[in-house]
């Protein structure tokens, strides 16, 4: 570390330089290259830590804030928000951020970068879109708009000196009115078995497992949610289809949306119809109620001959007490104005 200092390294210790050697082997030679190694260091009181220069660079011993401010590094403010982790590293015309939200709140707000930065691209690799994020300059630092759910992520894309062009991001924030999709909703299924079910209507939307077709307890596979709605003024619009199990596929007027994987299920629509808009929502689920309805049939599903899958406790695999498990889209569907 002192070797590191001397090609212009700053090195922190928090609170105080180590007292010993690590081990015992070769204990008294080490230990007397380590007491040489620290004989070196001429630590001088600066505020609240202790400083020596070293060649090029310096050892810095003290509190971990205090040495931070002491060299002039930044905290990143994304750091404030309880659950939130981040990633950063440079590029050849500024940083790359990776920020995930693991915490239970939304991140929602301005936020400080330690970095300058003339602009910043937004990059979201859920959806492959990009756009020019929204930003300001307070007390000399750059902040961007961050609106980030729960255990969502996104990337950011700073430029120290560079003014790029491109479409304004838009946090998918929602806005007044929200409007429900009351239905009501045709369901076929497309894909799937072991029996693919019987077509039904719901005028309320729920599981498909309590359709009252026994063959939909125990499918596992795809299913289309279709109806039609009048548009609610004017757009920018957030569709929010409520509760899915699991994943889904939008598409409106027969033009794909979007495909979504996790909560919270919104995404954003530019153009609507003032009314007869026809919204197509393709729901896939787990195959948990497929392996139920295996385990509880004896159906001999496994590849392997030996034990090959187990639970927790390393005991063969039964999924034959599970509980059956909710499939489809169970709503409430909502369209709003998303915010400016």
């Amino acid at each position: 570390l002192i070797a590191l200092a001397e090609q212009g390294g700053s090195i922190v210790f928090q609170d105080r330089l180590p007292a010993d050697v690590p081990g015992l082997s070769d204990i008294d030679r080490q230990r007397a290259e380590f007491k040489t190694a620290l004989a070196r260091l001429d630590l001088q009181p600066a505020g609240q830590v202790r400083v020596a220069s070293v060649g090029k660079g310096k050892i810095v011993v003290g509190g971990l804030e205090a040495a931070l401010d002491h060299l002039a590094i930044q905290r990143e403010a994304v750091a404030r928000h309880p659950g939130a982790m981040f990633i950063r590293r440079t590029h050849e015309s500024g940083r790359h951020y990776f920020i995930a939200n693991q915490g239970g709140k939304t991140m929602d707000g301005w936020y400080a970068l330690a970095t300058t930065a003339k602009s910043v691209l937004v990059m979201d690799a859920l959806t492959g879109k990009v756009g020019l994020a929204p930003t300001r300059s307070m007390a000399g630092r750059t902040e961007i708009q961050l609106h980030l759910d729960p255990g969502h992520s996104i990337i950011l894309r700073t430029f120290t000196d560079l003014a790029v062009a491109a479409e304004p991001w838009q946090w998918m924030v929602s806005g007044d009115p929200v409007v429900e999709i009351p239905g009501p909703w045709s369901v076929h299924f497309v894909a799937g078995g072991p029996v693919t079910p019987k077509e039904y209507r719901a005028d309320k939307l729920g599981s498909w497992t309590s359709n009252g077709d026994p063959e939909a307890g125990r499918f596992a596979g795809a299913a289309v949610y279709e109806t039609t709605f009048d548009a609610p003024g004017t757009g920018p619009w957030l569709l929010d289809l409520g509760r899915v199990c699991h994943s889904a596929r939008v598409r409106v007027n027969g033009q794909p949306a979007g495909t979504l994987l996790m909560n919270p299920y919104r995404l954003a629509i530019r153009d609507l119809k003032p009314t007869a808009n026809k919204l197509e929502v393709e729901v896939t689920n787990l195959s948990a109620n497929r392996i139920r309805d295996l385990d509880r049939r004896k159906v001999q599903w496994r590849v392997l001959n030996d034990i090959n899958v187990v639970n927790i406790h390393y005991k063969p695999f039964d999924a034959s007490e599970w509980p059956m498990f909710d499939s489809g889209l169970l709503g409430p569907v909502r369209l709003s104005r998303m915010q400016p």
